[in-house]
């Protein structure tokens, strides 16, 4: 068990991808960064890192059958998606690529224009959790 009268390592910020629509409705994939503060999150335990906590709206999961392919659309909500099992590609409409690979996650919230491909990679079905978000007015 770690000493609690030990801090925890140091970890400031995480870093993430995400997948949104532009004013002319082109998706793209940007970077997000969280910032971490250390808190005593479960006490009596000892404090670690954590991050902000905005509001959810609903959770569930995803299980995509191997070989299945979405041509271009927009996110049916904003919504983290966080790879279990498998693996799958997203291809913004401008025409960059991303795998999502189990321990990864992604931020969609190209919920208007063009949208994105994706796509199962490999032999076996992607098992994805999903937290959809409160939506956003542009």
């Amino acid at each position: 068990m770690p000493d609690p009268a030990i801090p925890a390592s140091h970890h400031s910020t995480l870093a993430f991808g995400r997948l949104y629509a532009d004013a002319s409705g082109e998706s793209h994939f940007g970077a997000l960064s969280m910032e971490m503060s250390e808190r005593n999150f479960a006490p009596p335990a000892p404090s670690f890192w954590v991050s902000p906590m905005p509001p959810a709206v609903r959770q569930g999961f995803l299980v995509v059958p191997a070989g299945w392919a979405g041509d271009l659309h927009p996110t049916p909500l904003r919504m983290w998606m966080f790879m279990l099992d498998g693996e799958m590609e997203f291809e913004a409409s401008d025409g960059e690529r991303r795998s999502l690979v189990p321990g990864s996650a992604l931020l969609l919230e190209d919920t208007t224009g063009k949208g994105h491909r994706s796509r199962v990679l490999g032999g076996l079905v992607a098992t994805v959790a999903v937290v959809e978000l409160p939506s956003t007015q542009p």
